[in-house]
């Protein structure tokens, strides 16, 4: 085995399993990844760590039931095979879109054709939200993402930002002072702006409290602000890649009341979520994290988890690459 090509700290898991796929990307065939993400995942959902507990407290809450190691593995797995994905972006973007994509870009066309500014198109965490921006990007729309990194980013938030970046799709940091001016130019030139609302990333302003998964969650105002304005937000999600590609779905522009719209839409893509809980990734520290207090609230069983060795499961990570 070739050493690490990005640098872990202590019990740096995430940095494990991206220096173990960065190093896969060029030999595991595309069509074969999904399987490949599927052992990876098994092993981090075997050990007790921070990440395995969150998707343990996040499936849990969206499946309505206490999840299932079964389902710790699924999230996690999704999770693997967009590693792949935005691998394959950032070393060979031609390949990675060589698989199918079930995209219907007519609901796109048909809004920005009667759009007086642009579109926002609203997803969840579901499937490889950089694959749906290359295509789309490759279609010929214009578009732009709103995305968050550190400041400075770690070597690996850098590497999930040059696969982003290989969608083409404008990148569009999130809570920077410059962050509407760019949103207001992609919409203003008839664009497509993607935002991830199923989380509010802010630890500095609440969102808009709307009632999903039986409890309040905190959804980003922006999709508001832009639909009053004119822009049509129009709900959507990409479907975990299997062997033969991925699949999204995206519905007509949801109807601006002021009253009610982000309701409206938080139910879309908590449906989505619900329909398609296998394909929910997001694992990751969400601030003011609204599952974490669900489970605080309503679910006290969910926290009672044996305690977290990063550490060991990051270890277990690379000993599985080792044996490849």
């Amino acid at each position: 085995m070739t050493e690490p090509s990005l640098p872990r700290g202590y019990g740096d898991i995430q940095t494990a399993v991206v220096a173990l796929i960065d190093r896969l990307v060029p030999v595991v065939p595309v069509a074969d990844q999904p399987r490949t993400a599927r052992k990876i995942a098994e092993v981090l959902a075997s050990g007790p760590s921070t990440m395995a507990h969150a998707m343990f407290v996040r499936q849990s809450i969206i499946r309505a039931h206490t999840a299932t190691r079964d389902h710790v593995a699924d999230g996690l797995a999704t999770w693997a095979t967009i590693l792949f994905d935005i691998g394959n972006l950032r070393h060979d973007r031609a390949r990675a879109l060589g698989l199918k994509a079930d995209i219907p870009d007519d609901a796109l066309t048909r809004a920005l054709a009667r759009s007086r500014n642009g579109c926002i198109l609203a997803v969840p965490h579901l499937g490889c939200i950089e694959l749906l921006l290359a295509h789309l990007k490759d279609r010929g729309f214009t578009l732009g993402c709103v995305f968050t990194i550190g400041d400075p980013p770690t070597p690996t938030e850098q590497w999930l930002f040059e696969g982003r970046a290989a969608s083409h799709a404008v990148p569009i940091q999130f809570g920077q002072r410059d962050t509407g001016a760019k949103i207001d130019a992609i919409l203003r030139d008839n664009g497509v702006v993607l935002m991830a609302v199923d989380v509010y990333p802010s630890d500095k302003y609440q969102g808009i409290p709307v009632d999903i998964f039986g409890a309040t969650f905190p959804f980003p105002p922006g999709p508001a602000r832009y639909a009053r304005s004119g822009t049509l937000v129009l709900p959507g999600f990409v479907s975990g890649r299997d062997t033969n590609g991925i699949a999204a779905t995206i519905l007509d522009p949801i109807e601006f009341h002021p009253t009610d719209f982000t309701q409206r839409l938080a139910a879309r893509i908590a449906g989505f979520i619900a329909e398609h809980p296998e394909a929910y990734w997001l694992w990751h520290p969400i601030p003011n994290d609204p599952f974490l207090a669900i489970a605080r609230q309503q679910g006290q069983d969910l926290l009672h988890l044996t305690p977290a060795d990063d550490d060991a499961v990051a270890l277990e990570i690379e000993a599985f690459g080792s044996a490849l």
